[in-house]
Order: C-alpha cells, then sequence, then structure tokens
C-alpha cells in the first residue's frame, strides 16, 4: 500500500511467490512464501480473514501496513467458515503451485461509492475475477481464491490470494507443470479499467441506486414525520380508494386513483431529505442507462420506474386499507372509562405498528426489485451483443462482396 495520495480510482499491485526451494539463496521471499502458504500460526489467510497485523514480521508489515480492519474472509461461495478455513489452510500449505497476492486499491471516494462493503466486494469479485484468469491463462476452473475487503483511514482495498489446483502446463520434455506465476504488465494495466469499469457501468449504478433509495425509503422515515404526514396522506387514499373490485395497483378500477397512488410514493421520495438524495441518484443512473442503449441502437422501453412505483404502490394501498379500517374502527369507540382508553391507546398502538409494517414490506420488495433488473438486464445485453454480431458479420460479407466485384473487373 503505498502512503502518497491514490489518484486512479482503481490501483492495482500483484506478486508472485515460488514454493520455497526455489528462494534457498532468498531468505527474504521464503519468508514472504511461508506467510501466503499458511506456514506459521499467524498466516497471510489471519490477516486476509482478520485485518489485523499483529505477529507480522516487520518486513513484511510494511508492505501490507496496519490499523486495518476486515470485512471477513470469503471466496465465490461467500464468507469463509472455520471449516472452509482449515481446509483452505492445509490446500495452501500443501500446494505446489506459485501463490499469487493481488491487492486492488481503490480511490477514497471512489471505494466508499462503489466498493464500501463485503456486498459489493463478493459480487464484484465473483463476476469479474474469473475473467481476469483466463485473460491471464490461468483457467478459472482451476483457480482456488480468497479474499478480504480492508479499510483504513484512506483507502478501501481488496487482498486477494489464488493458487492452481493441479499442473495443465507441458514443459518442453511434455510433463505436467504450473504456470511460472508471470502476469504481463499490459493485462494488469487492461485489468485495473476493466475492472472500474465494472464497478461502473450503468447496469452497477442503477442497482446501487435502487438499493439506496430502497433502504432511505424503508429505514430512515423517523416516526414524526410518519404521525404527521404519511398517515395523514394514507388515510386520505382510504378514502378515495374504490369500495368494490380489486385494489390492485394495475386494476381497471384503480385507473381514476392511481396518479393519488404514485403522489404518495413521490411524495416519500422527493420531499424527505432522507430519500431525495437516492431518489435522483436512480433517476440519474435510469438516464446512464438509456444513454448505454442508445450507444447499442437498442431502442426497447425502459419500465424500470414505472415497475418500482407499481411494487411501492400496491403496497401503499394495501397499507392504506388496512390504516383506514383500524382508523375508522377506533373512532367508533366511545371512550368514557380508563379501560377503554386503554384499549383505545393499543389501537393507536396498531396504527403505528402499520406504518412500520409499510416500511417492512418495501424492504423485502427490494430483492425481488434488484433479481427482476438482473435479469431484464442481461436480456438487454444479449440482444446487444446478437445484434452487433449481426453488423459485424453483415459487414464482413458485404466486404467480401466487394473484393470479390473489384477481382472480376480487373
Amino acid at each position: 500500500m503505498t502512503s502518497e495520495p491514490q489518484t486512479d480510482n482503481v490501483f492495482m499491485k500483484l506478486q508472485y511467490y515460488q514454493t520455497k526451494d526455489h528462494y534457498t539463496n532468498n531468505p527474504e521471499m521464503a519468508t514472504h512464501r511461508d506467510f501466503v502458504s499458511c506456514q506459521d500460526s499467524y498466516s497471510y489467510l489471519n490477516y486476509v480473514h482478520t485485518g489485523a497485523s499483529e505477529n507480522v514480521s516487520s518486513d513484511y508489515e510494511q508492505y501490507i501496513a496496519n490499523k486495518e480492519k476486515s470485512f471477513g474472509a470469503f471466496n465465490q461461495d461467500g464468507l469463509l467458515n472455520d471449516e472452509q478455513k482449515l481446509d483452505l489452510r492445509h490446500q495452501l500449505q500443501t500446494t505446489q503451485s506459485v501463490i499469487w497476492d493481488m491487492i486492488i486499491s481503490f480511490r477514497e471516494d471512489f471505494g466508499d461509492e462503489y466498493c464500501r462493503d463485503y456486498e459489493q466486494a463478493y459480487k464484484f469479485l465473483k463476476k469479474e475475477l474469473p475473467k481476469f484468469f483466463n485473460r491471464a491463462g490461468l483457467y478459472g476452473d482451476n483457480i482456488v481464491w480468497y479474499a478480504g475487503l480492508h479499510e483504513n483511514t484512506e483507502n478501501k482495498h481488496i487482498h486477494i490470494s489464488f493458487f492452481e489446483k493441479e499442473p495443465l502446463y507441458f514443459d518442453n520434455g511434455g510433463k505436467l507443470k504450473y504456470h511460472s506465476g508471470t502476469i504481463s504488465k499490459d493485462l494488469l494495466i487492461a485489468t485495473k479499467f476493466t475492472f472500474e469499469k465494472a464497478l461502473t457501468k450503468p447496469t452497477a449504478q442503477i442497482l446501487k441506486a435502487r438499493k439506496d433509495m430502497l433502504y432511505s425509503y424503508n429505514a430512515l422515515m423517523s416516526r414524526t414525520d410518519m404521525a404527521r404526514k404519511l398517515k395523514r396522506f394514507l388515510l386520505n387514499l382510504y378514502t378515495i380508494l374504490p369500495k368494490d373490485g380489486r385494489h390492485s395497483y394495475d386494476s381497471e378500477n384503480m385507473l381514476r386513483v392511481k396518479k393519488d397512488v404514485d403522489g404518495v410514493t413521490e411524495f416519500i421520495l422527493t420531499k424527505n431529505t432522507q430519500t431525495r438524495e437516492t431518489y435522483w441518484e436512480f433517476e440519474n443512473a435510469l438516464k446512464k442507462f438509456e444513454e448505454w442503449k442508445d450507444e447499442r441502437n437498442y431502442k426497447e422501453g425502459s419500465n424500470y420506474k414505472k415497475d418500482l412505483f407499481r411494487r411501492l404502490g400496491n403496497i401503499t394501498i394495501n397499507t392504506a386499507i388496512e390504516l383506514g379500517k383500524l382508523h375508522e374502527e377506533l373512532e367508533k369507540l366511545d371512550i368514557k372509562t380508563a379501560q377503554y382508553k386503554a384499549y383505545k391507546k393499543a389501537m393507536r398502538q396498531r396504527e403505528w405498528d402499520k406504518l412500520l409494517d409499510l416500511l417492512e414490506y418495501y424492504a423485502k420488495c427490494d430483492e425481488m426489485e434488484i433479481k427482476n433488473f438482473i435479469y431484464r438486464q442481461k436480456q438487454s445485453e444479449a440482444y446487444a451483443k446478437q445484434q452487433e454480431y449481426y453488423r459485424i458479420q453483415a459487414d464482413r460479407e458485404k466486404e467480401e462482396y466487394r473484393r470479390k466485384y473489384s477481382e472480376i473487373e480487373l
């Protein structure tokens, strides 16, 4: 890790260590190999998992820095449990493969935005690391890797260690061997920009903005705001809902009140200072996504905002109905005794519970929203790639036809 301010959004450093017998005349490198291959009680696996640099030899401590905190070691299947860590430790101790050690560091504001927690780091590496391995000629299915996201006062960064399961390369004598360890500098430079693009492309931004928005929508509204504004809007909505038929957001008898439902949703998103910023981020992400489609001549309409309002709108309607019925029952009570006053107090608490349930229901919608978006986005990208392939093929056929026609004329 460098002590100078990081100017690039993404910084990469890669080292590799041969087996210990390669370093008979280099004790320092032998020590590094022992550390990454878990030969001592405190190892690189411990460090990646905990972020603590205690008991690290002084020559290596300067490299990994200190005062760090880890979100926990993980691989392609998620966070490692104790049994998995023991198995991984044994593999590291016995492998004859080169062991690579890679750091991906982010400029402070960039890391806070695009790789701020374990979930973002895990999804990013699970998708992008196999591509990197294959580009480096390492065959992703033959690689064992683990990683940990660390944070300190400057730059969030990910430590990644990986090695080959089996030797897949032939030497001049036809004997199988492990990869030499060398990965070209040009590939690393290209990968740095590939990683940055993967973190900032419209699909990643729209997912992040949508999740941020829904989190704020669910978790940040105070009880006072709900009492003064949300409750009043929901009760007003209840009074204008159709008395008969379905109350689904898209049902025909709801057409005349759909704008009122959207009004409640948009009020929470745009007028509340706690949700306004994330809502605009969502809008901006949608705009960037539309630009992404236009660049590829993919003209199918986008319904992400409509889908969001529909999902939230259905829950708003159901909550308005439950809250309205409860309020009507409460208003019918003729409160004269202490017992009835206590009952009315309990009824008002139930009203509060309904409002809090509204926010919890929105949180449950979050996962489905993201899954639906990912599915649609994959369809969009697949279609765009297919159209690009057809266009290239057509251009090749036209060029071949022109070439043949020119030869005939000559």
